[in-house]
């Protein structure tokens, strides 16, 4: 298994899936597919990966610290 160092693009049919972190206006926080992206903006190659959903992200939000990020996603096939 290979892991992902870093990402480029965004991808979601969402909207309101894309937020700048409240206290660090570098940092951007969105999803690709199931994936959840923090980034830094000044730097590309600094990222974080979140996995978790097994279903495309439809719901991203920040609180007003910026220590907590709920995600969610529509539903799950089986």
């Amino acid at each position: 298994m290979l892991e992902m160092e870093h990402s480029i693009g965004y991808g979601s049919n969402y909207t309101n899936t894309v937020h700048f972190h409240p206290t660090k206006p570098n940092t951007l926080i969105y999803c690709i597919g199931g994936l959840l992206v923090i980034e830094d903006l000044m730097d590309k190659h600094k990222q974080e990966f979140l996995r978790g959903h097994d279903m495309e992200i439809s719901a991203i939000a920040v609180s007003a610290s910026g220590r907590m990020i709920a995600t969610g996603q529509k539903g799950t096939c089986f």
